[in-house]
């Protein structure tokens, strides 16, 4: 994926590790990094001392209370979550038929102004339709200007060619079968730069501009604001998704971990003086081994809630009012 963006602010912010981790790199990817450097750490400090683990030690009454207490909340934020995502798809047959007609108005726009029967179901494919129709206006537009007025064409000939580009680079998003890859197209203000470029040179050149060029102009900005609207609706979609994706993996996760503390717990005799069942070596060994899996559940919600809170900053305008951190490099 590539996003060209060229606002400024935070967008030299994310470097490609930080791109990595907070966007683009598996969750499932990160949470086995955190919970292999768990277990380096732990077994680093248990093999110097510095941890103990063997008779004696408060591992057993850390594990079979404080973990596993802690392990039992994963099942509150689990059906936190599902509750948050339920409360979206949960409506009155009149308010899910109101939502379709919205959606099924909104692509009737889209497509009116591609001159086409229909548009694609699929997040990317429509992304990369609206930029093709895109690039296609913005084109004709700009012949239409050459032969009407050459001194306006000028004026417009940046503002075409970096709508063709922009329109372009929505194109890539046709191969992209996550919604969250498609929604990294569309990270960057540059949408909504363009349609205040557009509003600016209607209200200027407004006059000067025949008839169709008029209703080009116009066609451009629908397809402008088209962007800006599917934008924030594959953010929900690809928030929900990720959402879905972490409620589920929280109870694998949480349930496999429940049961490897309670098993651990039984390694040791009494949470004194009593020698585990363990020899000192293996256990040093195993409880490197259960710490790593105590911290899945954390390192996988964590890996998953900073996608969401990144995707939420990066895309909170809707409009033309765009605050500094929405102006992000996108790659």
């Amino acid at each position: 994926m590539s996003d060209d963006g060229s606002g400024s602010g935070d967008e030299s912010s994310l470097n490609v590790a930080e791109r990595w981790l907070y966007l683009t790199g598996s969750r499932r990817v990160i949470t086995l990094v955190v919970v292999l450097v768990v277990f380096a750490v732990v077994r680093l400090l248990t093999e110097a001392g510095v941890l103990h683990v063997a008779s004696g030690s408060y591992l057993a009454t850390l594990m079979a209370s404080g973990a596993f207490s802690g392990l039992l909340t994963l099942i509150t934020v689990v059906l936190s979550i599902n509750q948050l995502i339920l409360s979206r798809v949960f409506g009155s047959p009149s308010s899910l038929s109101e939502q379709l007609d919205g959606n099924l108005e909104f692509r009737r726009s889209v497509e009116e102004i591609a001159d086409s029967p229909g548009s694609p179901n699929e997040p990317g494919p429509f992304l990369a339709f609206i930029g093709e129709t895109l690039q296609r206006e913005a084109g004709s537009f700009q012949e239409r200007l050459a032969g009407e007025d050459g001194e306006l064409a000028d004026e417009f000939e940046e503002y075409t060619t970096n709508l063709v580009e922009y329109g372009d680079h929505l194109t890539e998003a046709r191969s992209d079968d996550s919604t969250v890859d498609v929604l990294l197209i569309c990270l960057g203000s540059e949408y909504a730069q363009y349609l205040d470029q557009t509003r600016e040179f209607e209200n200027r050149h407004g006059e000067r501009l025949s008839d169709g060029a008029a209703e080009q102009l116009d066609d451009i900005l629908g397809l402008l604001k088209a962007v800006a609207t599917v934008r924030q609706f594959f953010k929900t979609l690809a928030i929900q998704q990720d959402l879905a994706r972490l409620s589920r993996r929280l109870i694998y996760l949480g349930v496999a971990a429940l049961l490897v503390v309670y098993c651990f717990a039984q390694v040791y005799k009494s949470p004194s003086s009593l020698s585990p069942t363990l020899t000192a070596p293996t256990l040093r060994w195993v409880s490197s081994a259960v710490a790593a899996v105590v911290f899945a559940p954390v390192a996988l919600l964590v890996s998953y809630l900073l996608r969401v809170a990144t995707l939420t900053l990066y895309t909170v305008s809707v409009g033309s009012f765009v605050p500094p951190e929405e102006q992000i490099e996108t790659p």
